[in-house]
């Protein structure tokens, strides 16, 4: 019997309006035997024709995807997927999680798609790198994916069983998943999608990166001590070897609801990607990514909104994978006190240390790393500067064309002496 069931869409949520079913136990499904292969060249004479969206006589041309209800006869066509979705012909595109495959069709400019097919994988069990196989007569339950079948402004069709389905999903690499399939949905219109794929993977903020998004570094950022409206700032400064110096910066605030459903934020130009993920306040750490680097020298930091913060140099490979997780603790910070040479104004500016063989940054780059990392400028009054509120650390302090060194600890406020030494 037919098991499909439908849901109006709002802004947080969906109504559940109507379900019925009932079947047989499914069967299991092997592995893929073979690696999956991804679509088929546009120039590839082997391929059957695929209708382009919009191409009247093309996919008259074409012949029919059969729906076909008993998965055991459902062969899938080499060639790009293709079929009708709620009565319109479509050559969807296909993206996949960890926990969903869609297959969508969206007109150009368009904020939202048309329409759509989204298989639902059930929660804990692995997706991709195996076969599934579910026939009409299906029992639903957790090896069997509700399928949904959505259509601008109206209702969301659930099929929790009832439909047929034969799916090939191959592992990610690279940012993709290939795969192959043949679904065929009870609804009025005998909506049915058959052939291969390369769908774009998107991995969810829970995830963590994977082998395909190197080189990355990645970490947690234990915040201790810090007052409860504060936030966490992450960022680096890339140093590149053919490049401009490029600076990044993410802020969040702590949120105590489960990470699943935490406010979390990124900052994404393809193929790099930096996330934040918050902390929850109490024992849950702030986590950072930066994934798909180029290799270069770069500084990492986090720190307190209005507060300290800590960082360390790193050198990031071509496929390397780094671990660097901080501890940002506000009640134990340092100080400096900065003695000018006489007669010397203007403002003393403060960076994290590199390693003593480094060449000197110029004058505006050590200020804009200043910036981002320290955020902290004073202007020398009387001879003299002081700078409270700092993490431990060793410091690069400025004045003009002079530049010293000075280890901050923790309840000491260090001395500097910017006085040129005589000639």
């Amino acid at each position: 019997m037919t098991t499909s069931r439908m849901m109006l869409g709002v802004a947080t949520g969906f109504a559940l309006v109507l379900a019925i079913g009932c079947g047989s136990k499914p069967e299991p499904a092997p592995a893929p035997s073979s690696a999956l292969e991804p679509d088929p060249k546009p120039n590839d004479s082997s391929a059957a024709p695929v209708a382009p969206l919009g191409g009247k006589e093309a996919q008259a041309q074409a012949p029919k995807i059969p729906w076909e209800l008993d998965a055991d006869k459902q062969v899938a066509p080499a060639a790009p997927v293709r079929g009708i979705i709620a009565g319109v012909d479509v050559t969807p595109e296909v993206s996949v999680t960890s926990d969903e495959l869609a297959f969508r069709l969206t007109k150009p400019g368009a904020p939202m798609p048309e329409r759509s097919v989204s298989i639902k994988f059930p929660a804990g069990q692995q997706s991709l790198g195996r076969n599934w196989k579910v026939k009409g007569g299906d029992e639903p339950g957790p090896k069997v994916p509700e399928v949904w079948l959505e259509v601008q402004g109206q209702p969301i069709h659930l099929h929790p069983s009832g439909y047929a389905m034969t799916l090939e999903l191959g592992a990610r690499k690279d940012g993709k998943v290939n795969g192959k399939i043949y679904i065929s949905l009870p609804d009025k219109d005998q909506t049915v999608l058959a052939g291969t794929f390369a769908a774009d993977y998107t991995r969810l903020h829970t995830e963590k990166p994977g082998s395909d998004e190197v080189p990355y570094v990645a970490g947690e950022v234990t915040v201790v001590g810090a007052p409860a409206s504060a936030e966490l700032r992450v960022a680096y400064a890339a140093f590149l070897p053919t490049k401009p110096v490029v600076f990044k910066e993410l802020q969040l605030a702590a949120d105590p609801l489960p990470i699943e459903q935490a406010r979390w934020t990124s900052d994404n130009e393809k193929p790099r990607s930096f996330t934040l993920l918050p902390g929850d306040g109490k024992a849950r750490p702030f986590r950072y990514e930066h994934a798909k680097l180029p290799p270069g020298r770069y500084l990492l930091s986090a720190a307190i909104t209005g507060g300290p913060a800590v960082w360390k140099w790193v050198d990031v490979a071509a496929n390397s994978t780094l671990t660097e997780n901080f501890t940002l603790d506000a009640s134990k910070t340092g100080g400096i006190e900065i003695t000018a040479p006489q007669g010397a104004t203007g403002k003393v500016f403060l960076a994290p240390a590199d390693e003593p063989n480094r060449p000197a940054l110029d004058s505006q780059l050590f200020e804009g790393i200043s910036i981002q990392v320290v955020r902290t400028e004073v202007e020398v009054i009387g001879g003299k500067a002081i700078v409270k509120n700092l993490g431990p650390g060793r410091y690069e302090v400025r004045l003009g064309d002079e530049r010293r060194f000075v280890d901050v600890v923790p309840g000491k406020t260090a001395e500097v002496n910017m006085t040129p030494p005589k000639k």
